[in-house]
Order: structure tokens, then C-alpha cells, then sequence
């Protein structure tokens, strides 16, 4: 009868764990490589008088249509202390993808007018780059695959 009983749970914790594994999230659409993926670009340079600019954009993919945008900048003296350091601009956008290039389209305001900018995203094969352009731009940025 012991036996019975130690089958019995034994099914039901086995039971409860196959249940653990469901997940409550949607997945992304296996077809398009950019759903759910973040990206960072970093650049910096050194002004004349030791200064050091630094500018971070960060591009969240949310699902197959969406994205947000994030862009900070700070200036740092040659000591590390921060001199100036801007709030963090968030903004959104729709995009569209073929392959593994994708086109965004993000509204601002500038000047009191609602302006739309376009640009192209081309992820580099291996999935661990995009290099970003903007229309009417020459000077493309380069972003890296967050972890």
C-alpha cells in the first residue's frame, strides 16, 4: 500500500513540474531576427581640452512591428567626474523587415512640428551587428547585440 502511495506522488510531482516549464509570454515570430533582440552603439571621443563626449543609443526590438529607442550623452573631465550629463531621451517606432534588413520610421517633434524620420538597419550575417543609416545621412552608426 506504501508503494501505491509513493507512485502516486511520485506522478504528481513529476506532473507539477512539466507544468513549470509553459511559458506565459508570447515568443516572437521565428522568421524575423530582430523581435526581441537589444542593441547598444557607443561612441566617444576626446576634445582638445581632455575632455571625453560620450553618446550611448540603445534600440529595443519588442516584437515583430514595434521598437523603442533610447539616447544618452554625458561629458566626463580626464579625472572620471562627470561635467555634464544630459536626461536619458526615450522615443518609439514601427518598422518593417525583409530579411535581415529592416526599415524604421520614428516620429519627433522638432521646432513644434511633428517630423518623421526613416532609416535602414542591416544586420551583418552572423547576428551580432547592425549598421544604421538614416536617410539623407552619409555616416552610418554601428550597433552591438546586448547580452
Amino acid at each position: 500500500m506504501k508503494l501505491k502511495y509513493i507512485f502516486m506522488f511520485l506522478g504528481v510531482m513529476l506532473f507539477g513540474l512539466t507544468a513549470c516549464d509553459k511559458k506565459d509570454t508570447p515568443e516572437p515570430s521565428n522568421k524575423n531576427p530582430f523581435a526581441g533582440t537589444k542593441w547598444e552603439s557607443i561612441r566617444s571621443h576626446t576634445q582638445i581640452d581632455g575632455d571625453t563626449e560620450t553618446f550611448v543609443t540603445e534600440i529595443h526590438f519588442i516584437d515583430d512591428s514595434r521598437f523603442v529607442m533610447s539616447a544618452s550623452y554625458k561629458v566626463t573631465a580626464p579625472n572620471g567626474s562627470i561635467k555634464r550629463q544630459d536626461p536619458t531621451s526615450k522615443g518609439e517606432g514601427t518598422y518593417t523587415y525583409e530579411g535581415l534588413v529592416a526599415t524604421v520610421i520614428t516620429e519627433v517633434v522638432e521646432d513644434g512640428e511633428l517630423t518623421k524620420h526613416k532609416g535602414t538597419l542591416t544586420m551583418d550575417a552572423a547576428k551580432q551587428k547592425i549598421t544604421a543609416l538614416e536617410e539623407g545621412e552619409d555616416t552610418p552608426l554601428i550597433f552591438t547585440r546586448k547580452k
